[in-house]
């Protein structure tokens, strides 16, 4: 629904550079500074660290948006919330499993008549996380994942079929700071007229302001899923995480568009607990 009207096609070149620009800068600079960080919750961008063999995690989280625009004299309003349940297994070391629940809330108002209201279990997702190098400098894993069409995609609450995709993740740390890079690829198979093959990337950044307490923040851009649309949704977010001991984990953000294509604005927060 948010990513139907091309608002700034002229974007879409400066985005592709960008995206370009950023994932070779950020693999030279991570050949030449020294070891990896945590980025976690409240990051759209994922690390590169597992949870340990034998041992695992959960995460709960919440993402609040809203959008809104008015084309033709029609103003269109978007709210959603998403609840979101991550259970990772650390299988050995540098091997997870990993499985997200997400229960999504929608509706839509077109000149203040409701025209959507829903909510419903979307699809479900199934994950390998494996860190297959790690030195002095800097550790990447890859992530290959499936999604299964648990939604009812009748109602836009999935693809109505399985898709399948990789993330290649690029972590590393200098002192108080961390750094975090992902480029992911998605074949996103679906029954509701959506693009099939989906790019995405980003970068984030941590700060360890006092024991416990990192600030982060995040940049990315992905593929526009409509196909009609060459805009790439973009977005940048600043938050943080605190953690109270090695078991339990809070975080919280704000979320910002840096396009039209992306949400307005979006609240998260979430936990996590370790085991």
């Amino acid at each position: 629904m948010m990513e139907g009207i091309d608002h700034t096609t002229s974007w879409t070149a400066q985005i592709t550079c960008m995206k370009w620009t950023i994932s070779v800068l950020f693999i030279i600079w991570l050949l030449i500074t020294p070891q990896p960080s945590s980025g976690a919750r409240p990051l759209v961008t994922d690390d590169t660290d597992t949870a340990g063999k034998g041992k695992a995690q959960i995460e709960l989280g919440v993402e609040i948006f809203t959008w809104q625009d008015r084309e033709r004299g029609i103003k269109t309003r978007e709210t959603g919330t998403e609840i979101s349940s991550t259970f990772t297994y650390g299988v050995a070391d540098h091997l997870d499993l990993v499985v997200g629940i997400p229960y999504v809330w929608g509706a839509m108002e077109k000149n203040g008549q409701t025209t959507f209201d829903a909510d419903r279990l979307s699809d479900i997702s199934l994950e390998v996380k494996w860190r297959f190098y790690e030195n002095k400098v800097f550790q990447v894993a890859f992530k290959p994942g499936l999604t299964l069409p648990t939604g009812n995609h009748r109602k836009e609450f999935g693809t109505g079929r399985p898709t399948y995709g990789l993330v290649f993740i690029a972590s590393k740390e200098m002192g108080d700071m961390g750094f975090h890079f992902n480029s992911c690829y998605t074949r996103n198979e679906n029954k509701v007229d959506k693009r099939v093959n989906l790019w995405s990337a980003s970068v984030a950044a941590t700060y360890e302001a006092i024991k416990g307490l990192n600030l982060v923040g995040n940049v990315g851009l992905k593929h526009n899923t409509d196909p009609a649309i060459k805009t790439a949704p973009a977005f940048w977010l600043a938050g943080f995480n605190y953690s109270f001991n090695d078991y339990f984990t809070i975080d919280g953000a704000l979320k910002f568009r840096l396009n039209r294509q992306e949400a307005d604005r979006a609240m998260i927060a979430g936990i996590t607990i370790r085991f």
